[in-house]
């Protein structure tokens, strides 16, 4: 086992907990700019849900509400994508993230509104 109790080998595995949300948000890649939902953030990483495809490896800029970071996608699963952020976040942006959430988080509609242009149905993805 790796440290933290983490098999090795295995980049997937995160050791620190993570913030359950339903955010807006935008990952800047060099081809272009595309909408995802911030689904979920911890200090290292977020899991971030999209129809679009966000290739593994590839340098993405995650932005939401007024916070940013960059990032590599290191996964992608039945369009869920993790990204694992070059330095770690402060608190404070893990704490302006919960408060975002707090002052409303997304519905499923309007989810569906915000990625309408790919025509994706995201249902089973965000349960």
């Amino acid at each position: 086992m790796g440290s933290g109790g983490e098999p090795p080998g295995n980049p997937t595995r995160r050791g620190a907990s993570r913030l359950r949300v339903r955010l807006p948000a935008f990952a800047d890649l060099h081809s272009g700019t595309v909408r995802v939902v911030l689904c979920d953030l911890s200090l290292g990483g977020a899991k971030v849900f999209t129809p679009a495809l966000l290739p593994i490896g590839r340098d993405v800029l995650l932005r939401w509400g007024a916070f940013d970071a960059f990032g590599t996608v290191i996964w992608e699963r039945d369009g869920l994508h993790g990204i694992r952020f070059e330095e770690p976040l402060p608190a404070a942006m893990l704490i302006g993230t919960r408060d975002l959430h707090d002052a409303g988080s997304m519905t499923r509609n309007e989810i569906a509104e915000w990625l309408a242009d790919h025509g994706w149905d995201f249902g089973k993805a965000l349960n």
